[in-house]
């Protein structure tokens, strides 16, 4: 089988359902594994807060949820688990999310983190009744709920002590979804892996080339993704994200957005600028 064949033409896939579109918009954060997804995930709540948006971020990731880690939230309260409870139960508030969650402050702004698994074993638990009423509470009081799912999106696969599919909470989060973004690192490990991944792809996204760099790709790093995609899988670049190992070595130390890390970076542009396209969804 070719590599343009693993992937469907765009007129087949199917289209973002508008009428979910009530309420705040739900943004999907996916892609392969090392693609930088929940990096990109956490730095566009954060611009989107910037331009004075209510933001909920929700770690999602069944597989390696790592949004507490890169924001050095150690002590981080209970999480997606104790969320997930008390939305299919009806119980769920604003107050109770603060409680559970983490409310991070930059300036005059600030943003909502639900994160993520304490232990990946419990990934039973991120059932489809919470999913969605977690989602409906969520666009009742946000502006913008971005949420970083896992890569693996397999069907199928099921555990001999719960009837919830191992990789259902990604593809819900992405069904339930306004938008999906489609992340992937631009050199041959991270584009194999994507490609890979995108086999069991049948929904509309916007790709998204991260840590595009000379380095790798040789002159004109961005044309030569554009149309290596587009060669090998019919797809269309939505937005390519540049390297910069600096910018993210400072915030990460700082466990801070590049916004506040490191504001004039290239990568923090690209990500301010896909922010303000998000915002007029």
């Amino acid at each position: 089988m070719s590599t343009a064949a693993l992937i469907e033409q765009p007129d087949t896939r199917l289209q973002l359902v508008t009428d979910r579109m009530v309420g705040g918009r739900v943004v999907s954060c996916w892609g392969a594994a090392g693609s930088g997804k929940t990096t990109a995930t956490v730095n566009l709540g954060f611009e989107l807060a910037s331009l004075g948006k209510r933001v909920l971020i929700i770690d999602l990731d069944s597989y390696r949820p790592s949004i507490a880690a890169l924001l050095g939230l150690v002590n981080s309260g209970p999480g997606i688990t104790a969320v997930l409870r008390l939305a299919k139960t009806g119980r769920l508030t604003l107050d109770e999310l603060e409680r559970l969650g983490e409310e991070l402050s930059f300036g005059k702004t600030s943003l909502q983190v639900v994160t993520g698994l304490k232990s990946p074993t419990r990934w039973p638990e991120l059932d489809g009744d919470g999913i969605s009423e977690l989602f409906r509470f969520a666009r009742e009081n946000f502006d913008f709920i971005l949420v970083d799912v896992a890569s693996e999106l397999e069907e199928g696969l099921f555990s001999q002590t719960s009837d919830v599919p191992r990789n259902f909470a990604a593809s819900e989060a992405i069904r339930l979804s306004d938008l999906a973004l489609g992340f992937f690192a631009a050199d041959p490990v991270g584009v194999n892996r994507f490609l890979s991944d995108l086999r069991e792809a049948g929904f509309e996204f916007w790709p998204i080339a991260n840590r595009v760099r000379s380095s790798v790709l040789g002159r004109n790093p961005e044309r030569q993704v554009r149309d290596t995609m587009f060669q090998i899988a019919q797809l269309k670049i939505h937005t390519t994200i540049a390297e910069d190992g600096a910018a993210m070595d400072i915030a990460q130390q700082r466990g801070q957005p590049l916004l506040m890390a490191a504001k004039s970076s290239k990568a923090r542009e690209a990500l301010r600028l896909l922010a303000l396209e998000i915002a007029d969804l």
